[in-house]
This record gives C-alpha cells, structure tokens and sequence, in this order.
C-alpha cells in the first residue's frame, strides 16, 4: 500500500477526531471539508476508509442531520456517486419541517441532472446508477412519469446513447424549430430538445436568437406560447424552459437556479445543496460571474444574506472551490 501523505493523513485525523465525541464538532468538521478543494476531499475519502475502514460519506450524514450533514456527505463524494444519490433520493427530503419546502418535485431534480448532459455523462450516471441501486435509471425515471405520455418520452430521449456530431442542415433545423414555435407545438419542441445532444440543441438556440433577434426562443416561450396554451404551462412548458436554458447557456441557467432556491420565504436548502455540490469547482466560476452580472452583486454576499450558521459557511466555502 501507498503511503499516505501527511497532509491527507492529518485531515483524516481530525476529521475523525470531529466525530468521535456523541455530538459531533460541526465546525471543525465544516473548516476542514470546506477549505479543501473536490480532488483533495476525494483522496481524504479513500484515505478514511482505508484508515477507519467506513465510508465517510456515509459516516457524516449518519452522524449529522439535516442540511449541513447531507452538505457535508455529498462534498465528500465523487459528483457522479452524488448526483446518483440525488436521482435515487428525488422528491424526498432530508429537512425536517416538510411544509417549510419550497418547490423540490422529482421531476424538477431528475431535470436538474439529466438535462444538458454530454453523451458521456449521461452514460457514467445510468452506469453507476444500475451498479449502486441495481435498477435501470430509465425504469426509475419513467416511475414519475405515470400517465403522462410527452414526460416520459422526453427523459426516455435524454436517456439513449447519443454521438455527438455537429448538425446535419442548421439552416433546416432552425426552420422546423421556428414552425414549431409559430404552432405552439410544446411537445414536437420537447422531441427535439431530447433528440438532439446538448451541444446541438445549445448550438440550434443560439443559431435561432441569433437569426430571429427579436423574437428570441425564451421570450416566445414566455410571452407568446405560455398565455396561449395553458394546457402545456406546468411541467411541459417547464421542461422545455429548462432544456433551453441549461442547453443555450448552462452557467447563467445554473445563476437562475440558485437565485430561484434562495428567493421568498426561506431557503430551498435541498436545491442550493445539490446545485453547490454537482457544480463547484472550475464550472462555478461561470456561475459566479453570471450571477453577479444578472443580480448585481455576488453569489457567496447572496448565500450569506439568505443563509446562516455553519450552512452557510460552508457553502461559501465550497462555492470558492477552484479545481
């Protein structure tokens, strides 16, 4: 075996000594898991079962509850193995007082996930889906979409194993989507979102905004087809949103989402959670610069106003996380 450097071998230490008293030491477990970047927390990881011989992961969200320990398990994982566990976990919540949730449904999570992923990606999740819980995740997604035929179609084509290759005709493309949009034709959109990989359909919006400048695909969506087609307004037109915006430009999307969990009364503290978690590192700078440009002011002075604690430290904290 590997000799364990020391640095590692230290914060094992006293990550185990934090949770070795019958109240565990939130803070310095909260220093030591929030100043370390995600490929230093994962080596810690390693380390720890090799040393104590438990999961870490595992150990800090059995020994913490609520928020801060979900918080702290899912820095401590690989974002994969996280965001599987998000997937197996959709609908359900770890806070205590259930009628203090904002928004938080299944079919909002799985979106969150799984739409705007590369091929690749969305291989890595149904593999390591089907390894941890040994169900398919098509099979585990569809059993939110009961009874509801374009729901299920559009997840079971975000789900196939796709090649991702430039467009055949973008001239073409931009055309049958334009004839959908002047039909209102919400689900023959969603098909296509689906269809096409991320990069495409990123590559299909922007090439649209760009040809119909004053008719952009959000604002159409939001002004012209929404007041129109109330029948499509909940989670059709929600899809379909959200397909567009992760896929056109996933860092302002992503500002959006986080602005969205923290606006009104309280705190959806289950999304921040897992939109901090799945994105820290070099992507939240993009994240970080949208927000302050949309919002103007920055991210970690808006967790600070609407957060508090040990909480809200750490997701400051793992905000600033760089690799």
């Amino acid at each position: 075996m590997a000799p364990i450097a020391p640095e590692v071998a230290f914060d094992c230490q006293n990550i185990h000594s934090a949770l070795a008293p019958a109240v565990p030491d939130l803070e310095s477990l909260v220093n030591t898991v929030g100043r370390r970047e995600y490929q230093q927390l994962l080596v810690i990881s390693r380390q720890y079962r090799t040393l104590y011989g438990v999961d870490l992961a595992t150990e800090l969200e059995n020994r913490i509850i609520g928020s801060v320990g979900s918080l702290l398990a899912g820095a401590c994982m690989h974002k994969v193995l996280a965001e599987v566990m998000y997937i197996h976990r959709a609908g359900k919540s770890n806070r205590k007082y259930e009628a203090l949730r904002k928004k938080d449904t299944a079919l909002e999570v799985l979106c969150e996930i799984l739409v705007g992923r590369t091929p690749e990606e969305i291989h890595e999740l149904k593999e390591a889906f089907t390894t941890v819980y040994k169900v398919e995740l098509q099979e585990h997604t569809l059993s939110f979409c009961k009874d509801d035929e374009i729901t299920s179609a559009f997840f079971v084509n975000i789900l196939k194993d796709k090649e991702d290759k430039p467009l055949d005709d973008m001239e073409a493309s931009i055309a049958e989507f334009h004839k959908l949009i002047e039909a209102g034709d919400i689900p023959g959109m969603l098909a296509i979102a689906s269809i096409m990989t991320t990069v495409q359909f990123g590559t299909l919006i922007r090439g649209y905004n760009a040809q119909f400048k004053q008719a952009h695909v959000m604002t159409m969506l939001d002004k012209v087809i929404a007041p129109k087609h109330k029948e499509h307004k909940g989670t059709h037109l929600e899809l379909l949103r959200f397909a567009v915006m992760q896929s056109a430009d996933p860092g302002r999307h992503v500002a959006l989402l986080m602005e969205e969990s923290m606006a009104g009364l309280g705190t959806n503290e289950d999304q921040l959670s897992r939109l901090v978690v799945r994105n820290r590192g070099k992507f939240m700078e993009k994240v970080k610069s949208a927000y302050h440009i949309d919002y103007s002011r920055t991210l970690a002075d808006r967790v600070r106003g609407d957060t508090s604690g040990l909480y809200s430290h750490l997701i400051c904290h793992l905000i600033n996380q760089t690799i």
